[in-house]
């Protein structure tokens, strides 16, 4: 099958799959002379687990490593289950600093609530009188934040060059 019927098998966008190939995730059986990409029901499976491991949490990196593992073994549950207990002692983790967040922001309610400030030489006191996290809390984890492709611009039409990247 072509690209087009993996896109309606699926519904995963054409550019993500050929993202998933270019990262190392999904391959085509072969290519027509044409350069198409032709793919086998091999691709819905694999594409329907990235999908689904996507939703659970995983990086694609650790999709990597599973479907290496599966492609290897048959059997990928040896290195989802360490992938798993590694995923649960960060979200212990994540869990921990939120509720220690969570417990701060409430006392600094409670104080709010219960005084208005007149004091113009402090910003606001009670911010100032509530303890704050030890580290800074990131909005995710950091292994869960979306790195952006750095994506190559070709400008190679006759004009000047600058830097590494020629500009038209």
């Amino acid at each position: 099958m072509f690209i087009g019927e993996l896109v309606k098998l699926t519904g995963v966008a054409a550019a993500t799959i050929r993202y998933y190939e270019e990262v190392g995730l999904l391959k085509p059986i072969k290519r027509t002379r044409g350069g198409f990409r032709v793919y086998d029901e091999r691709a819905v499976l694999v594409l329907r687990f990235i999908r689904h491991a996507q939703r659970l949490g995983f990086s694609l990196q650790d999709i990597r490593r599973v479907l290496k593992a599966w492609q290897r073994t048959g059997n990928p549950c040896p290195v989802v289950r360490n992938l798993v207990t590694q995923r649960l002692a960060q979200l212990d983790k994540w869990l921990k600093t939120l509720t220690a967040l969570q417990e701060r922001l409430e006392i600094l309610a409670r104080l709010l609530e219960a005084k208005e400030s007149d004091d113009a030489s402090a910003i606001c006191p009670c911010v100032m009188v509530t303890q704050p996290l030890d580290n800074p809390l990131p909005l995710l984890p950091p292994e869960w934040r979306k790195r952006r492709r750095r994506q190559k611009r070709k400008y190679r039409k006759a004009g000047r060059r600058r830097g590494n990247w020629w500009w038209a």
